[in-house]
């Protein structure tokens, strides 16, 4: 998602100024430990590692994330907390790019991941993926960058992080051993999805994936169509993957050739099962949709 540079930076000017000028901000109590996440699987995370936080996210969940853009009062909120975790330079977060510097002068912990974990770019251009959660390696590096910053801001909390991230770390590797061993045995490499989300869990497990729009409001080209058709029959592909904001487009290319639709946990949006379900649920998907013994 594109936006103009220089209208944001005006408006976050006048924000900036505006909370600087206001006499009124949120009661927060002293004891608390308040940090603010860019999305949903971010808050989660750091649950694990800092569970007596009051941990809250900025995107709501009924909103795509990639087409979010903050207002005052979601500006106010990150300079009333403790500790602000975001991705980077994505179109979900970047607007956190423009105003860390001055988090960071009024003693605000900002956790920019992109500043520790290697990012993909997408297929095509120059933006960047955000979706290295669904690479439970990714989440373990992530939760350590959280670990270690927690630390730095309460050092007298150093062993219960150390203690929370050795926990879930043995759970990381568990799912990531358990993903290794079911994709190994499969009789197809080709997995059709919905919108651009699997290129760190594909890159990870040794299968190629293939999209039908880079983003899920975005209408597919005919030519695209034509060619994940012929793909579809060349490799005897009977299933697409499709979050739910991408069912109705993966729904048009089910109906043309007669493949079902396979429904997969982009864990984006608040979720009544954690982390480790969602992705074992996403596992058989897979397993599915790649024949794998």
């Amino acid at each position: 998602m594109k936006r103009n540079n220089f209208i944001f930076l005006v408006f976050v000017c006048i924000m900036l100024v505006f909370i600087s000028c206001s006499q009124k901000s949120e009661i927060v109590s002293k004891s608390a430990i308040s940090v603010y996440t860019s999305l949903y699987p971010l808050q989660h995370f750091t649950k694990w590692i800092m569970p007596e936080a009051q941990i809250q996210v900025l995107i709501p969940s009924q909103i795509d994330p990639h087409n979010f853009e903050p207002s005052l009062k979601d500006i106010q909120k990150l300079f009333n907390a403790n500790m602000v975790v975001y991705l980077g330079n994505t179109d979900i977060d970047r607007w956190i790019d423009k105003i860390k510097d001055e988090l960071t002068l009024k003693g605000i912990k900002v956790v920019r991941l992109q500043d520790y974990i290697a990012f993909k770019k997408y297929s095509l251009g120059s933006e960047i993926d955000p979706h290295i959660w669904l690479d439970p390696i990714l989440v373990l590096e992530i939760i350590k960058v959280i670990k270690d910053k927690a630390q730095e801001l309460y050092p007298d909390k150093k062993d219960m992080y150390e203690k929370n991230f050795s926990l879930y770390s043995e759970k990381l590797k568990e799912l990531d051993r358990d993903y290794k061993k079911a994709l190994s045995n499969c009789s197809l490499k080709e997995v059709i999805g919905s919108h651009e989300f699997l290129n760190y869990l594909s890159a990870r497990y040794g299968f190629n994936f293939h999209f039908i729009v880079h983003e899920p409001e975005e209408e597919p080209p005919l030519k695209k169509i034509q060619k994940l058709k012929n793909l579809i029959k060349q490799s005897s592909i009977g299933y697409i993957i499709c979050e739910p904001e991408g069912e109705k487009i993966a729904k048009t290319l089910s109906e043309e050739t007669g493949v079902k639709i396979l429904k997969f946990n982009t864990f984006h949006q608040i979720s009544t099962i954690d982390y480790f379900q969602a992705m074992r649920d996403n596992l058989e998907v897979l397993k599915t949709a790649l024949n794998c013994k």
